[in-house]
């Protein structure tokens, strides 16, 4: 079965069984065919696999670290042992990537330590460093039978009432000095053994802190400093003494929690071992030869097709639900970008359809429409390819940067715009090539050559249109929305979601039906004000005076009442809930036909926001002479790009994710994920 851009297609359930002494051989077999999605029976784990992918995970995090500290990434060569045992010999693997962590996380923290200037390690050597001429053990002096000494270190604004207070006790010498430490006064204090208890009184009143050595290091401080800045020199050199292992361990700790997926899909009898998993009806045969090419013996592969149309679960139905099947899609690499997207409002259902390409249409052009000017586009398309696609990598933020890039250029020449209306930078474009009257022009352009009453006057007709256009969209995406629910319901066999959705399109096309033909058959000097008309009349009126009037009330009552049906009909649970299902879908459906078309109107306040922004930069650049309104025109594109590409993109992104899915995407679906090693790791079969 070849993968849909369109429907995401359903895997077969199967189940592997095999001798318990072939176990390692599959593990290996299934593992290096790429096609078997590896999944426990019943969602249950055993305990010890559990604890097992617990402790693998904890040592994978500190082999990371210490990664980042040698320097290193994943990617070495590495050699995965499997026994046939219950835990596959994963136990010893981890027993040796623990033993290899241990030694350089040791390491590794040290370094970490010294290195980090808010760790208690680092801020008592950095103190240190300015006693790094006493080579006396200062601990031996605190520890004197008869007479001990310390050293203090306490900030000058409380140094002299300390020493004052010292001096009062009998038997105390103080000696001080201000020149060892910026901002603290040194202070040595000799005192008798039996003062102890005294002085440290004293110091704690006056917040004097003993001069601090930290545990495990020399006791004098010429030495602790010295250590310090030997340690740093030396450990990064150990620790890169271990790289190679390093990039081994990353790489087979990476294999050994990808091979668990197995091990906890897997069923263990006396005599046999059994696998559950998900496979590509098309990768069966695969499968197969993929274990005889190993060796397996005595292998046996149950299939189990189960029907995955269904819709929404009703009462007894949730069982069924968990155990949906995984499903897969085929995307392109120039539709990656969008699949991305399309994963934040989660994955079809299998049979499902897929609004990939769709949303590879739709969101361009709505972002285009709200951001719309040639040379910001310009920009927007080269920092997609040359920042986000070369030199960070990401090759699908980089993409989408760019089609949003050329949507930008698309809807700018269309509407007279580059780097904004300033008559001198775009005034090749709307004067040029289009006499001043862009397709899309901006309703504030006109305040930039005209007077203001002229400028208002030719406003306005600008500004109904720009409404318009955005109701349109709004009508036709939410109608074409709901034409593919259509298709889900049939494709899933759910005769409520059909039915509903035959409503929903009815009801979406009605507004669609008002806003075209109203367009040219109402009556009205503007598009906007003709097609209000049609609306109005299909809406307000007792009864329509127009007969187009009358078919878009007769379409939106169908509808409507067909979404209140739908459940009552088709839904599951008693007669009540049914009824309250489908007057709550009812008026849920009556809001949302207002609301969600309306919603689309952000498309003109975005194009509003854009242009008023770089229309203000404009004047502000008219009036302050060339230097001046140059340098703040070019600040103005600076700011208008880097705000309102981001704002374009969300609200483009929410009228996918909220208007336009919620009318047809389903989603609660599973994504088929096909158990993958790296191409570095090599299984070893005991």
């Amino acid at each position: 079965m070849q993968a849909s851009l369109l429907v995401a297609q359903a895997t077969v359930e199967v189940i592997v069984g095999v001798p318990r002494g072939e176990y390692a051989r599959t593990v290996k077999a299934l593992a290096e065919s790429s096609v078997f999605h590896p999944e426990p029976l019943e969602g249950i784990v055993a305990h010890e696999v559990r604890r097992l992918r617990n402790e693998l995970e904890a040592v994978a995090e500190r082999l990371r670290q210490a990664a980042t500290v040698a320097g290193v990434a994943a990617g070495g060569e590495a050699v995965v042992r499997i026994k046939s045992s219950s835990d596959a010999g994963l136990s010893e693997l981890l027993r040796e990537l623990s033993t290899l962590a241990s030694s350089v996380s040791e390491l590794v923290e040290k370094l970490a330590q010294l290195q980090n200037p808010e760790s208690e390690l680092s801020k008592k050597l950095r103190i240190l460093q300015y006693y790094a001429f006493i080579d006396v053990d200062l601990e031996r002096l605190t520890r004197s039978r008869h007479v001990r000494a310390k050293v203090y270190r306490i900030p000058l604004g409380f140094a002299e009432e300390f020493i004052a207070e010292l001096s009062r006790v009998e038997g105390v010498v103080v000696a001080y000095t201000d020149g060892i430490e910026p901002g603290y006064m040194t202070i040595v204090v000799v005192y008798p053994a039996r003062l102890e208890t005294e002085v440290g009184k004293v110091a704690l009143r006056h917040r004097a802190e003993p001069l601090e050595i930290p545990e495990d290091w020399p006791r004098i401080p010429a030495r602790a400093v010295e250590r310090a800045r030997r340690e740093l020199e030396e450990l990064p050199r150990r620790i890169g003494e271990y790289r190679p292992q390093i990039l081994r361990a990353l790489t087979a700790v990476e294999a050994a929690v990808k091979l668990l997926r197995l091990l906890e899909a897997t069923k263990f009898t006396r005599t046999a071992a059994f696998i559950h998993g998900y496979v590509d009806p098309s990768q069966l045969d695969r499968l197969e030869e993929q274990l005889q090419d190993i060796g397996v013996k005595g292998f046996v592969i149950l299939v189990r097709e189960e029907s995955h149309r269904h819709g929404k679960p009703g009462h007894g139905e949730e069982e069924h639900e968990a155990k949906r099947t995984p499903s897969f899609y085929r995307v392109t690499k120039l539709l990656a970008p969008f699949a991305d997207l399309l994963s934040m409002s989660g994955h079809p259902r299998p049979g499902e359809v897929v609004p990939v390409v769709l949303m590879a249409i739709t969101l361009p052009v709505i972002y285009g429409l709200m951001f719309p000017d040639l040379g910001h586009g310009l920009v927007l398309l080269l920092a997609g390819y040359y920042l986000f696609y070369k030199r960070m990598g990401n090759v699908n933020l980089g993409r989408l940067v760019m089609y949003f890039g050329i949507a930008a250029m698309v809807t700018g020449f269309l509407a007279g715009e580059f780097f904004g209306p300033h008559p001198v930078v775009a005034g090749w474009l709307s004067e040029g090539i289009w006499h001043g009257h862009p397709p899309l022009a901006s309703p504030l352009h006109e305040f930039v050559t005209k007077p203001a009453e002229e400028a208002a006057e030719a406003a306005v007709p600008l500004l109904f249109n720009a409404i318009y256009l955005s109701l349109l969209i709004g009508a036709l995406v939410m109608t074409v929305s709901s034409l593919i629910s259509i298709v889900n319901g049939v494709l899933l066999g759910d005769r409520e979601v059909l039915v509903a959705s035959i409503g929903k399109t009815l009801i979406f096309g009605s507004i669609l039906l008002a806003l075209t033909l109203g367009a040219a058959a109402g009556a009205g000097a503007a598009v906007l004000e003709r097609a209000a008309g049609i609306l109005a009349d299909a809406g307000m009126s007792l009864v329509p005076e127009t007969t187009l009037g009358m078919v878009v009330r007769l379409l939106f009552s169908i509808g409507l009442l067909t979404v209140l049906v739908a459940p009552i009909v088709f839904g599951h649970g008693g007669l009540g809930e049914k009824i309250i299902n489908g007057l709550m879908e009812a008026f849920d459906m009556l809001l949302m036909a207002i609301g969600n078309t309306a919603s689309f109107m952000r498309i003109m306040g975005l194009m509003l926001a854009h242009s008023g922004l770089m229309f203000g930069f404009t004047i502000l650049a008219m009036v302050a002479g060339p230097v001046l309104g140059a340098i703040t025109y070019i600040f103005g594109n600076i700011l208008t790009i880097g705000l309102e590409a981001l704002v374009a993109y969300a609200h483009s992104l929410r009228l996918h994710l909220y208007e336009m899915f919620s009318k047809f995407y389903l989603d609660e679906g599973r994504p088929y994920q096909p158990l993958q090693l790296p191409a570095t790791v090599k299984i070893e079969a005991a």
